[in-house]
């Protein structure tokens, strides 16, 4: 099972150390998911990476600082679907012609999983779970919608809202391919790349 983590939308202390060390533990990919900053802000905030890991941070806004910082890809938000075609071409020939890149987006209905005809390299579907952000945000899909519409997506699909370590083993059943972390590694009352290393990787073990 594949794991990611999405950045705090919040400031946190030390947060591009504790990624560099779930880099170093093993870490695939990294969401950059800051709505606040601005360009220039987001800019000076990846540059604090090592460039030996840029290409496994994937950036969630101003999706140009992916080429000109060699990340690793973008994702799609609502916002960049609906550009026009001048837009998406330019993506075409990008992901076609140029330097291959991870291009991303979530699903929030089930039955965008088999309808989007757009290639992802990965998606995530949320909410799987009651969220730990937002005590407001609930599990959205049933047991059995799950089981009978994972399957049949059309390109990798990984479990985001409310996952933690204890529900990977749930996660893994339902037939996602991947987790998403978020506020089970920035709400901890541990260090996140402790959290990381004691809880996710020996609980994903368990199913590689």
């Amino acid at each position: 099972m594949k794991i990611v983590v999405v950045s705090s939308p919040k400031d946190q202390p030390n947060e591009v150390a504790e990624v560099i060390k779930m880099f170093d533990l093993g870490l695939e990919y990294f969401h950059v998911r800051k709505p606040k900053m601005g360009r220039k802000q987001l800019n000076e905030f990846i540059r604090q990476f090592p460039e030996r890991y840029r290409e496994r941070i994937i950036i969630h806004s101003y999706h140009s600082l992916c080429f000109s910082l060699k990340l690793g890809g973008i994702h799609l938000s609502r916002k960049h679907r609906k550009r026009g075609k001048f837009y998406q071409f330019k993506l075409f020939l990008r992901r076609t012609f140029g330097r291959k890149i991870i291009v991303t987006r979530t699903f929030h209905k089930l039955t965008d999983l088999t309808t989007d005809k757009r290639r992802y390299s990965y998606t995530f579907l949320s909410p799987v779970f009651d969220s730990i952000t937002q005590s407001t945000l609930s599990a959205g899909f049933s047991k059995r919608a799950l089981l009978i519409m994972i399957p049949q997506a059309k390109q990798p699909v990984f479990a985001m809202g409310g996952v933690s370590y204890d529900r990977l083993s749930d996660v893994a059943n339902l037939g996602f391919e991947g987790a998403v972390f978020l506020g089970s590694i920035w709400n901890a009352k541990e260090k996140p790349h402790e959290v990381f290393q004691r809880a996710l990787l020996e609980e994903v073990d368990k199913f590689d």
